[in-house]
């Protein structure tokens, strides 16, 4: 971080001054060129001479660090933030740049929104890297964030703590800590912004279906759509249509999955993201496959999916499901033995998702004529299926589990 004589410097050089045009005539150049090398501290009346001729307040340049390079590291972050993706190591890797960039300024940051900003970031990456300082920085970004009576802020920082609850798999308790929090927010703000209405709506719904609550987690996830179309809000009205078409498809209303397929792709068009697209796709892919059981259109629309982009657990899930439906089980097991969990993934429904790629794996190797290896497979998906709720996928895993264990233990 910047010394005061090198903040000055900088500022100086920023505004095209040389040492002679802002030492003007209270400070000689010498003394200046003394103070930005460090080499001669300023008197107060100096410091506040040279503050008022770059134009701003002279507490900013006595501020360990200045406003304008907190900024400049909160673009340069928020800008990472937006950009992490792709496996969970390499989610896991951004978090820790980002963390590792804020890291040195964090026991020195002043009392300002920035700061709060930076520390919120902070947390949650230093959370996601399991670094052990996250939680300090949490509450100093919740106090400033109080202080400033930002209730937008404090109401996202709830919605984290609730969702920590969720990472662990505490379903009931992440929903009723987001309930409180909700209420608590509403008490203090009179009325919830209609961005973190939509917000609450959102992850109550996601927790609702978590808890096996179908009805109260649809009934939510429609009220949010109806709202965002009354207010001609978009906002997470993407994911909305996500969960709602997936919402259908396990609820076995193909009619109504149909329906927010189509209102998924509308948008992705409107709003020009081929990535909502693929969301779309992924959700038809997951229907021919598990459902329809129409293995060779799902593997075309796989292929036009990912072609020769990055493949993702997604698609080696599925592209293994359409493998072993076509009878092609040795490359089905290729593709089975590719697939990895993403550590991000919490929900009882994506969960249940990928736990059966053990119960297809089981079934290839019986189709190999490997009854241990089968075997095997068979109780681990049994194990992981186990706790989750009766979804199409537990009957699926259990209904293997018989075939190939039932049958001799």
């Amino acid at each position: 971080m910047a010394t005061l004589g090198e903040r000055i410097k900088q500022l100086r050089k920023q505004q095209g001054l040389t040492l002679q045009a802002l030492a003007g005539d209270e400070l000689s150049k010498g003394m200046l060129s003394l103070i930005e090398n460090n080499k001669a501290n300023p008197s107060m009346e100096s410091l506040s001479y040279i503050a008022e001729r770059l134009g701003i307040e002279r507490n900013e340049l006595l501020e360990e660090i200045p406003t304008a390079e907190l900024r400049s590291l909160l673009d340069a972050v928020e800008e990472k933030r937006k950009h992490v993706s792709g496996t969970d190591e390499e989610m896991l890797a951004a978090y820790q740049n980002i963390a590792e960039q804020i890291h040195p300024y964090v026991d020195k940051l002043p009392f300002r929104y920035e700061s709060a900003r930076l520390l919120e970031i902070y947390s949650r990456c230093s959370y996601h890297t399991k670094r052990f300082d996250w939680e300090a920085a949490f509450d100093r970004a919740q106090a400033i964030y109080e202080q400033l009576h930002l209730i937008n802020h404090i109401a996202d920082l709830h919605m984290f703590r609730a969702l920590m609850k969720f990472n662990e798999h505490r379903y009931s308790e992440a929903l009723s800590m987001l309930q409180a929090s909700r209420k608590t927010i509403e008490e203090q703000s009179g009325s919830l912004d209609p961005l973190k209405k939509l917000d609450f709506d959102y992850y109550e719904s996601i927790l609702y279906s978590a808890t096996g609550d179908k009805e109260n987690a649809r009934r939510l996830m429609e009220e949010a759509i109806a709202y965002s179309k009354d207010q001609q809000i978009f906002y997470q009205i993407n994911a909305l249509y996500r969960l709602a078409g997936f919402e259908a498809l396990l609820s076995g209303d193909m009619e109504r999955k149909d329906y927010y397929i189509s209102k998924l792709r509308l948008f992705a068009a409107f709003s020009e993201d081929e990535e909502i697209e693929g969301f779309a796709d992924t959700i038809e892919i997951h229907y021919l496959n598990s459902f329809g059981h129409k293995y060779e259109k799902a593997d075309h629309l796989i292929e036009k999916c990912w072609g020769d982009s990055p493949k993702s657990e997604y698609y080696y899930l599925e592209k293994g499901k359409a493998l072993y439906g076509m009878g092609r089980y040795e490359q089905a097991l290729d593709c089975f033995k590719q697939h990895r969990m993403n550590r991000f993934m919490h929900h009882p429904y994506d969960l249940s998702m990928h736990y059966e790629k053990e119960a297809y794996m089981a079934l290839i190797y019986e189709q190999l004529g490997d009854h241990e290896q089968a075997k095997a497979y068979a109780q681990k998906a049994k194990q992981l299926i186990e706790p989750m709720p009766d979804l199409p996928y537990k009957e699926f895993i259990m209904k293997t589990y018989r075939k190939i264990v039932g049958s001799t233990e």
